[in-house]
């Protein structure tokens, strides 16, 4: 089965190429707009292709001439402008859908969306019926990409399923996101380069699943026998099912790391505007089986230790 991977460079792209290589029958192509010597290191001895999503032309050829059995869609961008998000969240999913479905009619395509669609839902596990109601504008990026995805699945009959992964973390995790950026500053206290753990909030809770145990769960769908039936304009939930605050993220550490850390707050805290999400997978797990398995202080905990590996 020859499986291209958007956005393959990138974090939860670099672990989904890894997971696919250990695959039998599985031939995976990364695809990245572009792509260093760390990103090869990274998944060493794949096939790549450098290509912009959204120039269509480039597309349409790199993917005609790959004519791939499936195809998960991780390209995207989490932060910029409106304009920015829109453009690669929304006409790059366009550009792909149409070259996927060009190239080959019964190629299945998964696009992973976000749960940021879902925006504020109270304190109840939030299952794929609820309200999309986002709340920033890379959550509306995502609905929109959802949204496309949808149409083109109704419209021209492609096999088009969508995947509403939760938080995110695991080794190599950007300091962008809140578990990489508290990891990284633990390091840097215990380097003695830093102090106390510079932190915006920490009031507000989310479900954090552990990126291995996402692409699993990316990879369930897509091969999953009935996918046409099953899968094909459907959504789908991945969470691990519990909720953490940003303050039991520095608990969990603490207790690991054997050490207390201070924390400083800026000096206006900012609004919490999405107080709380919690998955609901029940979707997920009823058609394929996939549940999470590594424990969310196993994953802070490994992310340390990788950490610590690197000159930071």
């Amino acid at each position: 089965m020859k499986v291209l991977v958007t956005g393959a460079a990138g974090f939860t792209g670099t672990w989904m190429m890894r997971y696919l290589s250990n695959l039998a029958g599985v031939s995976p192509t990364g695809l990245s707009h572009k792509l260093t010597g760390t990103s090869r290191a990274n998944t060493p001895h794949q096939d790549f292709l450098v290509a912009d999503l959204l120039n269509r032309d480039q597309i349409f050829s790199e993917i005609s001439g790959l004519c791939p059995d499936a195809i998960i869609h991780l390209a995207g961008r989490t932060h910029g402008t409106l304009d920015v998000l829109m453009q690669t969240n929304v006409v790059g999913t366009k550009n792909l859908l149409e070259a996927g479905s060009a190239a080959n009619p019964d190629c299945r395509i998964l696009v992973v969306s976000s749960s940021a669609v879902y925006g504020n839902q109270a304190n109840a596990p939030i299952n794929e019926s609820a309200p999309l109601q986002p709340l920033n504008e890379y959550g509306i990026s995502k609905m929109a990409q959802d949204a496309y995805a949808r149409m083109y699945y109704h419209i021209n009959g492609a096999e088009v399923c969508i995947a509403r992964p939760f938080n995110l973390i695991g080794p190599d995790q950007s300091e962008s996101f809140v578990c990489g950026k508290i990891v990284k500053q633990v390091i840097e206290i215990e380097r003695k380069k830093k102090n106390v753990l510079e932190i915006f909030e920490t009031r507000s809770s989310r479900d954090f699943l552990d990126v291995r145990d996402a692409v699993r769960g990316y990879w369930a769908l897509v091969s999953h026998p009935e996918f046409s039936n099953n899968c094909s304009g459907e959504s789908f939930n991945m969470g691990s099912g519990s909720v953490y605050s940003i303050m039991d993220v520095i608990l969990l550490i603490e207790g690991i790391t054997g050490r207390h850390f201070e924390v400083k707050f800026p000096d206006i805290p900012p609004r919490v505007v999405v107080s709380t999400q919690q998955s609901n997978n029940e979707k997920i797990t009823a058609l394929t089986g996939w549940i999470p398995e590594i424990p969310f202080e196993e994953s802070l905990r490994q992310m340390l230790d990788t950490a610590r590996k690197k000159k930071i």
